[in-house]
């Protein structure tokens, strides 16, 4: 993923611990950091504080005010998680130790005092910026009111444990509470700022993505341009029936925004029996224990395919997942197929590797891609002038989940062109293959936490092994076992569906359920039995993509990445040049 698309938004993400843990570790790390603290002052100062100044130290700096924020929080701010809340405290508790340790260091008491409010203030600022990120800028007014409480803590504390013993005037009390709000005052004009300058550029709220995206709300997108893209539908009929959607629309952007959600919609509803066959599996549900689910998981099955095609095909409004839904197919099916055929055009056309596999099908060709180090493709790429009822064009979009490329390849350039050239030679090749009457296939899809599919064909001896998995690329023990596959099989065709269903997932899967993976195969083999295929092409009824509308929404993460950055290190560079100097 590059870092001019909307994915860089996963690198803010990452797992926040259970709240348990959290909970325990504020007490204990209070207690940690109050030890630090006096321990700091005894030995880099000329006081010399009382051992059993530690525990109140502990309570009254370290712990309470950061619990009454953290419990605080959720409870004025409705959908901020408690588990978010506390890791903010826990943050919060973290740096408040580092200006303590600062604190000892400090050469003279006016430069006590002002480490002291700095601290104060820079708390105060993280918990306005980090509650405005997260659920959104339109409750600036309560934000500000709730952040106070942390820092209104640390000031009754500090005066309580002795900090009106120092004798400061109050021109120094009044101007330290005056910079406080004008700090406060000046981030959140720069929030406003923001804010308002990708408003004109999108007319999205950034702030209202940034803590959609962060909560996985599902929200419709109110751009783009209307549509009709192209669904093809992939079916298997060998007894049971395997229905794969594979619409010319991006699983994208992000979340519940737009189409993120698009692969997994798709995939829950036909295995769920609604779509293309919906009233011949709901008759069968009905008529079987365990309902819809008992039903798709005896009768049919489905499944993702990801076609090549860029963030300009995401939808803008979830809800238009039901017209791709609609307008998945029955398609006519033939036991007439030919082997598959593979071929390589990296050395020739000077990528690592550029791969196709197809196999004809009756009159028309089910083609997949592979390019090495390429993320996604201009639909015009290859299909500009393909009819989509004679191809079926796959991207298995094969690379590392956390590692993936950041190279698009956009129609008219002269990568483009060499692509092309491959393509279609490629389908020159196809067009030899012979067909047989020898088609045997079996199936099996998994939902177990993680949508994935086996499928196994059998063409005139040759075996061949999909495993496609609802995930942004592949994890490493899914190529692993890819690879472990190829000593059984002729031919193994791992892909995913490109899914954008979780940033979260985006920024922390590792791993996948490989078990759940291995039994899907082992039942699929078992499952291989004479069958008929075929794929088919309807267009959807009117939907809006983003098209161009999705630079917008890249500038706008750049403006609001790049941007708030900045504005925050002149904002502390600032405050430390007013209660420095």
């Amino acid at each position: 993923m590059g870092a001019d698309n909307v994915d860089a938004f996963q690198r803010f993400i990452f797992s926040v611990p259970p709240l348990r843990i959290q909970a325990a570790a504020l007490v204990a790390l209070s207690v940690v950091y109050a030890v630090g603290t006096v321990g700091g002052i005894w030995l880099f100062t000329p006081f010399a504080p009382e051992p059993s100044r530690i525990l109140p130290v502990a309570v009254l700096i370290f712990l309470v005010p950061f619990v009454v924020a953290a419990e605080l929080f959720p409870r004025v701010l409705d959908g901020y998680p408690r588990s978010w809340s506390y890791f903010l405290a826990l943050t919060s508790q973290f740096v408040l130790f580092v200006y303590a340790l600062v604190l000892s260091g400090a050469d003279n008491v006016g430069n006590a005092w002002s480490i002291i409010w700095l601290s104060f203030i820079t708390l105060y600022l993280i918990n306005i910026l980090v509650l405005v990120v997260s659920t959104g800028i339109d409750r600036f007014d309560r934000i500000l009111l709730v952040s106070l409480v942390e820092p209104a803590g640390l000031i009754a504390a500090f005066y309580a444990l002795g900090g009106s013993e120092l004798g400061f005037s109050t021109y120094r009390h009044v101007f330290a509470f005056a910079s406080l709000l004008i700090a406060a005052g000046f981030l959140v004009l720069v929030l406003v700022v923001v804010d308002y300058l990708i408003k004109s550029n999108t007319d999205v709220s950034a702030f209202a993505l940034t803590s959609g995206l962060l909560r996985n709300d599902r929200e419709s997108l109110d751009l783009g341009v209307e549509a009709r893209p192209a669904v093809e539908t992939f079916a298997v009929d060998n007894g049971r029936r395997l229905t794969v959607a594979a619409p010319w629309v991006h699983p994208g952007p992000l979340g519940g925004f737009g189409g993120g959600q698009l692969s997994g919609n798709l995939i829950e509803a036909l295995n769920e029996g609604r779509g293309v066959y919906g009233a011949e599996r709901a008759e069968t549900a009905a008529a079987t224990d365990g309902g819809a689910a008992a039903a798709a998981s005896a009768d049919a099955a489905g499944f993702f395919f990801h076609v090549p095609c860029t963030h300009k095909e995401d939808l803008s409004n979830p809800a238009d997942a039901e017209r791709i839904l609609d307008a998945v197919a029955d398609p006519d099916r033939t036991e007439r197929v030919s082997r598959l055929v593979t071929a390589s055009y990296g050395e020739r056309e000077g990528y690592a590797d550029v791969r196709f596999h197809g196999r004809r099908i009756g009159d028309k060709e089910v083609i997949v891609l592979h390019g090495e180090g390429i993320d996604d493709y201009d639909t015009g790429v290859f299909m500009r002038d393909v009819d989509h009822d004679e191809v079926l064009l796959i991207d298995q979009h094969r690379h590392d989940i956390q590692n993936g490329p950041d190279v698009e390849i956009q129609y008219g350039s002269a990568t483009a062109d060499r692509l092309k050239r491959a393509f279609d030679d490629f389908r020159d090749r196809l067009a030899d293959a012979d067909l047989v009457e020898d088609y045997a296939a079996g199936f099996a899809v998994t939902r177990t936490g993680q949508d994935a599919l086996a499928m196994v064909e059998r063409v005139d001896g040759q075996e061949v092994l999909w495993i496609g998995v609802d995930t942004n690329g592949l994890t490493p023990d899914v190529r692993a076992t890819a690879d472990e596959y190829r000593a059984e099989f002729d031919a193994v065709i791992p892909f995913s569906t490109d899914t954008h269903a979780s940033i979260h997932e985006l920024a922390n899967k590792r791993e996948s359920d490989i078990d759940a993976i291995e039994g899907a195969v082992d039942r699929a083999v078992d499952d291989v039995a004479p069958a008929t295929v075929g794929f088919e092409s309807n267009r959807t009824e009117p939907v809006k993509l983003l098209k161009n509308d999705y630079n917008g929404l890249v500038f706008s993460v750049n403006i609001l990445i790049r941007l708030t950055l900045i504005s925050l290190v002149i904002l502390y560079a600032l405050l430390v040049l007013w209660l420095f100097f």
